[in-house]
């Protein structure tokens, strides 16, 4: 598409927030003048600037797994839960299809979780970053990847990968949906350990009307 006097702009609808948008990719020489338009035309709009930690939070909140961070080469989608986005079942195949059907059938050894922080202040706790060790039922499971505060929910949100380790032999055992909602969550900030609510979908019901967090039960919603 041309956008003022640049053209050759390609346009994508995709999201890195969960809300819906486009990314526009346009040649250098054109850039701040596609800027200047697009801010212009977006005044009776009430566009404004957001920055990266804008983006950070809105993809935290939605559960927005990030590549590099809290995703590497070494993730599957069965252990993120974006199985939905590979075709088992097309008869076409692939690098890691083998691995991946064996997921399928016998489970994952980690899972990506969601954490809301629900006996935090953000006024005078210490706020997470990412790399806090993840407890459940007071033993040690994994760690957060990322983490942000959410302006929709009001409170810090956590990302992270459990395991399930053997009480006894240490060995790591499956990690089920049951064993995710069945726990007691604790997230350790600089020695300090802060109850959660762990999640594993996104709270997508939250964001369909603005509610204030002292009118939501976060345990009451499901996966829909």
């Amino acid at each position: 598409m041309s956008v003022g006097y640049a053209n050759g702009i390609r346009v994508m609808s995709i999201t890195h927030t969960g809300e819906p948008g486009f990314v526009l990719y346009i040649p250098i020489e054109y850039a701040l003048h596609v800027y200047n338009e697009v801010m212009n035309m977006g005044q009776k709009y009430g566009i404004r600037n957001a920055g990266y930690y804008a983006l950070r939070s809105l993809r935290i909140e939605k559960f927005f797994a990030f590549w590099g961070q809290d995703l590497d080469a070494f993730t599957t989608p069965m252990e993120c839960g974006r199985e939905f986005q590979v075709k088992l079942e097309k008869g076409m195949q692939f690098v890691g299809q083998e691995a991946l059907l064996e997921q399928k059938q016998n489970g994952v050894y980690k899972r990506f979780t969601m954490f809301i922080l629900e006996d935090h202040d953000t006024d005078t706790d210490l706020w997470p970053w990412w790399g806090e060790p993840i407890f459940r039922n007071g033993r040690y499971v994994g760690k957060t990847t990322s983490s942000a505060y959410s302006y929709t929910l009001e409170r810090h949100v956590c990302l992270g990968f459990v395991h399930h380790f053997d009480e006894k032999t240490g060995e790591e055992l499956v990690v089920t949906t049951d064993f995710i909602n069945q726990g007691e969550y604790e997230i350790d900030i600089a020695g300090q350990r802060f109850q959660a609510k762990a999640k594993l979908y996104p709270f997508s019901s939250l964001f369909t009307q603005r509610r204030r967090k002292d009118e939501v039960e976060l345990s009451g919603y499901q996966r829909e």
